[in-house]
């Protein structure tokens, strides 16, 4: 038993050792700037937005701010009266480029994909087609990078990412930096590289060809649904290192870390199920040697295991915290070490709790509606209050 808990130990931190030599320049933006070539076709940038949260007029603000010359810029609300409506009205002013629209309400997908399906058919003078979430910060080179290799012709699609940027030390906001960080780090890995919906470029040929206005018409999301479904066409999203939006984050506590994980993870289990059942191995791998070291520990404290059993746990301890200190090195904004580490300890624990989750339905909540998920991440029933 005691063989089997260090190799899981073991297996844990070469995992965790390969996932930051193998992500971390990508992560620190890779080789710069993506070269543009002269051509600049249209670009539709389709930014669904609803409510008004702190930070979401900077984040308007900054899609706006671009230095690529030739874009409209779609917002899509789900009803006329969203609140979102007022703030984009107000940060846009009279921008020729900004159109506002109302999708109305989803009945056989995801609201999300509904509103982008809306957008696109707004912007029908675009070549190629820009998908941003509205709560996240962009540079001003941020829609050239993104959709530089597209333009290209290096890939039909591509794929940004995001960092949050911690405004303090909460042990959820902290979580949240080190969860996304993860995410991240696996961008640049090609044979599981995943399309992140929050930033993707793609061109109007491409979305047409493959088939994705049905696929997001009938599913619960659009960046999990992307991914399989292309890779049955040979195609892989681009992973674009300068394309990285930063995430003011501040406040996050643990219940809400809780839910945006279950449901990141019920998207897995929904759209890619093989791949929602590999990762139970990949949860306890994860998550398990923490725990397996700590009981080591109180074995030996009650005399139940030999000295040299609790040294093998005491440096497996110190490895995995001074990897948590690697990863503190890619945050975009230091925070202390104890509050980083408790943030990094936490988050295997997080990612077994919201993974457990996930057995006990089939339903995803979001924003006030509920779904009845089917294989395939296809809208079965759309569940609203009232």
């Amino acid at each position: 038993m005691l063989l089997f808990a260090f190799a899981v130990m073991a297996a844990q931190l070469a995992v965790l050792t390969a996932l930051y030599l193998l992500g971390r320049r990508h992560v620190r933006g890779g080789a710069g700037p993506e070269p543009m070539p002269e051509a600049r076709p249209r670009l539709g940038v389709i930014v669904p937005v609803t409510g008004d949260h702190p930070g979401m007029r900077e984040a308007v603000a900054s899609l706006l701010d671009q230095d690529y010359p030739d874009f409209v810029a779609v917002f899509v609300t789900a009803t006329e009266d969203d609140p979102a409506a007022a703030l984009v009205r107000g940060v846009a002013g009279d921008d020729p480029r900004v159109l506002l629209i109302t999708a109305g309400p989803a009945a056989r997908c995801g609201q999300k994909n509904h509103n982008i399906l809306a957008g696109m058919r707004a912007a029908s003078t675009a070549e190629v087609f820009v998908y941003c979430d509205s709560s996240h910060v962009a540079d001003r080179h941020f829609l050239t990078n993104l959709a530089a290799p597209v333009i290209r012709g290096d890939a039909p699609m591509t794929s940004g990412f995001h960092k949050i940027v911690p405004g303090d030390a909460a042990t959820g906001t902290i979580g949240m930096a080190v969860t996304c960080m993860a995410l991240h780090l696996l961008q640049p890995i090609r044979a599981i590289t995943q399309p992140w919906g929050g930033a993707m470029a793609i061109s109007r040929q491409a979305f047409e060809r493959f088939g994705l206005r049905e696929l997001w018409g009938s599913n619960i999301v659009d960046d999990f649904s992307m991914g399989p479904h292309l890779h049955r066409f040979g195609v892989a999203a681009w992973p674009v290192a300068a394309a990285c939006l930063e995430t003011p984050m501040a406040g996050m506590t643990l219940a809400r870390w809780d839910d945006w994980l279950t449901r990141q993870l019920l998207y897995l289990k929904f759209c890619i199920p093989p791949g929602w059942l590999v990762s139970i191995v990949a949860v306890f791998l994860l998550s398990a040697p923490p725990l397996l070291a700590l009981a080591v520990l109180v074995a030996w404290a009650f005399c139940a295991a030999g000295g040299a059993v609790a040294v093998a746990a005491l440096a497996y301890l110190a490895a995995f915290c001074g990897l948590g200190l690697c990863y503190r090195g890619l945050c975009p904004r230091k925070v202390g070490v104890f509050a980083w580490l408790r943030g990094y300890a936490a988050t295997f624990a997080m990612l077994a709790w919201c993974f457990g989750r996930t057995f006990a339905t089939n339903t995803m909540s979001w924003r006030g509606i509920a779904y009845k998920v089917g294989w395939g991440g296809v809208v079965r029933e759309v569940l609203r209050k009232g």
